[in-house]
């Protein structure tokens, strides 16, 4: 799908000062189409803060191009924002994923933008660039980078090559297409080293994220006819093993690799409350309509919902959910 740029290099051209957001818990797709969209608008000379929600994960500190390039919300005051002209929201269409930014985001004065891949979508009154064949949103941000007659310098390759990779499953995913892997070339000349970042993405593992994986694989279990894998993490886990929310990531991929499972299911106690529940796909079976039906989204092979219930009933209600999208009988 190609979409019309000119908009954005409308925008961009008019205005000076621009505000770029992403999602809670931000990943590298999230992360790294920040870096490289704010390389592309500082390239023009423009004014750019970057403000999210959630803290930077650890395992992302080397995609900072400064120190403090990206700043939390919780940490600033919202009125120094005042001046932003331009919102650019990144990697996600809803607001429930906006978290202590949403209210900011309601309540913003000037254009609002949302630069997204997902499937699901809330009107956030904003002009919208959306392509849910797109593998990541990096892919979108360096295609308008193109359509804008921009290079990505060596800083915002390093985002977006990460961006891609991470929501490819390092390449390794069905969204992977010809065009992704001549994406990467494009970056890896544009100055983006593919074994340093792989080495800063999956080489520098912290004693408490592992001993976090050793406690919540020893705990999985298969289900639904061994056709489903599913595990927890709960508040104790993490306290007990040192580790921190985000060294959950990717985790989930470690159930979809067992043999038979079409389905993996990884639940995550969140520190203030309900259970995130993240959902991968290795068959027809399509997750983000499943977690639509609790109210989230994402992409029919890799989707989540943040649930209110307790840890177990959580569980159980998706599982109930995805009883007859297996063909099975719903046990009352």
């Amino acid at each position: 799908m190609e979409l019309d740029w000119s908009s954005l290099a409308t925008l961009i051209d008019t205005h000076q000062r621009f505000l770029l957001t992403t999602h809670v818990r931000p990943d590298g797709d999230a992360l790294g189409s920040e870096v490289g969209l704010a390389g592309l608008l500082e390239q023009r000379g423009k004014d750019v803060r970057v403000v999210n929600a959630s803290p930077l994960p650890p395992r992302y500190e080397f995609l900072a191009p400064r120190p403090r390039f990206f700043e939390r919300f919780a940490e600033i005051r919202p009125e120094s924002l005042a001046d932003r002209e331009v919102l650019i929201i990144l990697d996600l269409s809803s607001w429930s994923q906006l978290g202590e930014m949403a209210e900011f985001v309601r309540g913003f004065k000037g254009t609002k933008v949302v630069i997204d891949h997902h499937l699901s979508e809330d009107d956030l009154g904003a002009l919208v660039f959306k392509d849910v064949s797109a593998e990541s949103t990096g892919t979108l941000v360096l295609r308008a980078i193109r359509a804008l007659g921009a290079s990505p310098s060596p800083t915002m390759a390093n985002g977006l090559l990460t961006a891609i990779a991470m929501d490819t499953g390092w390449f390794r995913h069905s969204n992977v297409t010809p065009e992704t892997m001549r994406d990467a070339a494009e970056l890896a000349e544009a100055g983006a080293p593919i074994h340093e970042l792989y080495r800063a993405l999956f080489e520098r593992n912290t004693a408490a994220r592992m001993r976090l994986v050793g406690r919540v694989l020893s705990g999985l279990t298969l289900a639904l006819d061994g056709r489903v894998a599913h595990a927890s993490v709960t508040k104790d886990d993490l306290a007990k093993t040192g580790a921190i929310p985000s060294d959950t990531e990717d985790l989930i991929d470690q159930l979809a690799a067992i043999n038979g499972v079409e389905v993996a299911m990884l639940l995550i106690e969140q520190l203030r409350g309900g259970v995130k529940v993240s959902l991968r796909s290795r068959s027809a079976i399509d997750v983000a309509e499943l977690a639509g039906r609790f109210g989230g989204g994402g992409h029919r092979a890799a989707a989540g919902v943040l649930m209110p219930d307790p840890l177990s009933d959580s569980r159980e209600r998706v599982l109930r959910a995805l009883r007859p999208m297996m063909g099975l009988e719903v046990r009352s």
